[in-house]
């Protein structure tokens, strides 16, 4: 039983990042505006979501209406850019960290969505918080 269990624990920790990540969904742009990036994380029910220029990661969009808050300072989050509301701070895993590791990252951040990046911080794909926790469960199975 004890050798079944550790074969379980060795499967689950052999997967890296990079081989669950998904193009779809893609990174918000930061030439993107802000009443798009709003709508793009209503539907992915999600608060925060990553930002790239092109396929480099740069920054953070927090908040379920981004919009709102522009709008709140007199913007107009049609014509708004994504780059100008953004936070810097990064949030990923690296493509060969192991899906444990970028669990981790996720629920300590509350994250829905983690960007995966090779070492550039250039984006391979997204991973989805359900995909991930789905994969833990079967890999316990």
């Amino acid at each position: 039983m004890a050798k079944k269990n550790a074969r379980k624990s060795a499967r689950k920790l052999s997967r890296h990042a990079g081989e669950l990540a998904c193009e779809e969904p893609k990174p918000l742009q930061e030439e993107s505006m802000l009443k798009e990036a709003g709508e793009t994380m209503r539907s992915l029910h999600t608060e925060t979501y990553p930002v790239a220029a092109g396929d480099q990661l740069v920054g953070t969009v927090k908040g379920k209406y981004p919009e709102r808050k522009a709008a709140g300072y007199g913007h107009d989050p049609a014509t708004t850019k994504v780059r100008g509301s953004m936070i810097k701070k990064l949030y990923y895993c690296f493509e060969d960290q192991s899906l444990e590791e970028a669990r981790e990252i996720m629920r300590q951040n509350h994250l829905q969505h983690l960007p995966v990046v090779d070492k550039g911080l250039r984006i391979i794909g997204i991973l989805v918080l359900n995909d991930v926790e789905d994969e833990n469960v079967q890999a316990d199975a």
